[in-house]
């Protein structure tokens, strides 16, 4: 498949489609735009989203009954196909609390074992890879086939309609695709997917200079949808607050990092629009979708979540623990009783005003980071950095060093005797990202940098951090997402899904 081919050279590819006109990369970004629309807006999918429309009738019987019903269809598919789970014995699920008979399959296990997860049936040229490094920066590798994408993108298109967009509807987006080359100093820093009326722009050229650039970009498409990681919305939104105007948007959504109280506020205020945060991951295994009523609800034909203390066992509502999934989506690569990491409680509110009986959860703020200032004025969010580290398999933890300016710290945990060639692979990518003006050196230790109440930041600036602006809420809970959804948006060319 044409997808696999583009993801497996993704480096080459976006040395020659930098090296190109403008007007060409905008055709290439269509072009790929066209291959990805054919398949999310097929008759399949469009079947596929109203069979899901349907589910928001459901009441608690009828979920319980489709989970039950999907975690043996999952599981046997699992033990018949995957060579992980062949070992699995058979379960009679009468209820799902019957799931716990089965070994919690940590973060560190799927990394070990990426191979031997992934499906015998769904081996070949339609099986897609794709490189997740998360909150820790430690990658592992996921597969997931072009059918599997489909139904996930339905999940997208249900989301969009809680907030009242229609599919294809004009949209501007700001995740992590490499849109132009990493050295453009003027605009324009975004190109155009026509067959999806979107305009993806660039994370990687943010800076006060560039900011008027950026502030008049918003203004011409003022109105639209507008999509991104919250970081990155909330440099915009700065941008634009500092000018003492504001720019409405239709409605925004967010994901890829945690939401925190204060990054929503300051991201309403700018763009004067409603927030709409999601929580996934790239393994496919998990979904929670924010409402209209601001409530975030477990997508319960998704995956089966249950959540549990430090020995595995569950907790009560509203006591906080640590996410677990079984997913429904992602037959290529089934993760049964899957610990990402991620924390939460269930949500002991009344039910919510939207009518849907999809389980409400109240995700925990587990990631902290700072942004990196460089001395050129450009400023990169975590998730713009992110991407230096996708790939990596040998490291534990990975993290980025900014004591002083225009130096910058690799450091790094391994995890595997090889994790010095990964630290330095690491290291040129983010010499490709920063450019000439940032020095970037390299080191392994023994154990990541933790801050108070267990965090492992991405970025550390000592010095920077009474410049930012005051963002982050320090306390536990947060009606917003935890973690990165993990999309991996190293791909050519850009797709910024």
């Amino acid at each position: 498949m044409l997808e696999s081919v583009l993801r497996a050279n993704a480096t080459p590819l976006y040395r020659a489609y930098h090296a190109l006109p403008y007007r060409l990369q905008n055709l290439l970004t269509s072009a790929r735009g066209f291959l990805l629309a054919k398949n999310r807006y097929s008759d399949s999918a469009g079947r596929y989203l109203s069979e899901l429309r349907s589910h928001e009738s459901w009441n608690a019987d009828d979920i319980a009954q489709f989970q039950r019903s999907e975690l043996h269809r999952i599981i046997t598919h699992a033990r018949a196909t995957v060579p992980y789970y062949s070992g699995y014995p058979a379960l009679q699920l009468k209820v799902p609390e019957d799931l716990q008979n089965y070994p919690v399959l940590t973060r560190e296990d799927v990394r070990a074992n990426s191979c031997r997860l992934v499906s015998t049936a769904a081996r070949g040229a339609n099986c897609m890879r794709v490189s997740t490094t998360g909150t820790t920066g430690a990658s592992l590798q996921v597969s997931y086939s072009e059918e599997v994408a489909r139904r996930n993108w339905a999940f997208h298109m249900r989301r969009w309609a809680w907030a009242g967009v229609k599919p294809r509807s004009p949209r501007v987006t700001f995740f992590g695709s490499r849109v132009v080359p990493p050295d453009r100093r003027v605009p324009p820093f975004w190109t155009h997917n026509i067959f999806e009326q979107q305009t993806l722009a660039s994370i990687f050229h943010l800076s006060d200079s560039n900011a008027p650039y950026y502030i008049g970009f918003l203004k011409t498409h003022g109105g639209k949808v507008l999509e991104g990681f919250p970081s990155v919305l909330a440099i915009l939104a700065d941008f634009i607050l500092k000018t003492g105007q504001t720019i409405p948007m239709r409605v925004i959504f967010t994901d890829g990092e945690p939401l925190y109280p204060a990054l929503r506020e300051l991201i309403e205020r700018a763009f004067v629009a409603r927030v709409f945060d999601l929580y996934g991951n790239t393994e496919l295994c998990g979904l929670i979708h924010e409402c209209e009523h601001a409530r975030l609800h477990v997508c319960p034909d998704y995956a089966f979540l249950e959540i549990l203390d430090e020995n595995d066992r569950p907790v009560e509502p509203g006591r906080e623990g640590f996410l677990v999934w079984t997913g429904f989506v992602n037959e290529s690569m089934p993760l049964i009783r899957y610990r990402i990491g991620d924390r939460g409680c269930w949500d002991v509110n009344p039910p919510c005003k939207c009518g849907r009986a999809f389980p409400c959860v109240v995700p925990t703020i587990t990631r902290d980071s700072d942004l990196l200032r460089c001395p050129d004025g450009r400023i990169f969010s975590p998730r713009a950095l992110n991407q230096a580290l996708k790939g990596a398999k040998t490291l534990r933890f990975c993290q980025i060093i900014h004591e002083q300016p225009g130096q910058v710290l690799v450091r790094g945990v391994a995890s595997h005797p090889l994790a010095s060639e990964d630290i330095m692979i690491i290291r040129r990518n983010l010499e490709n990202i920063l450019g000439k003006s940032v020095a970037v050196s390299a080191m392994l230790a023994d154990n990541p940098i933790v801050r108070p109440g267990g965090k492992i930041p991405l970025i550390i600036q000592p010095a920077a951090m009474k410049d930012q602006v005051a963002w982050r809420n320090s306390g536990a809970a947060s009606s917003a997402s935890a973690r990165p959804a993990e999309r991996s948006s190293d791909t050519f060319p850009p797709n910024g899904i």
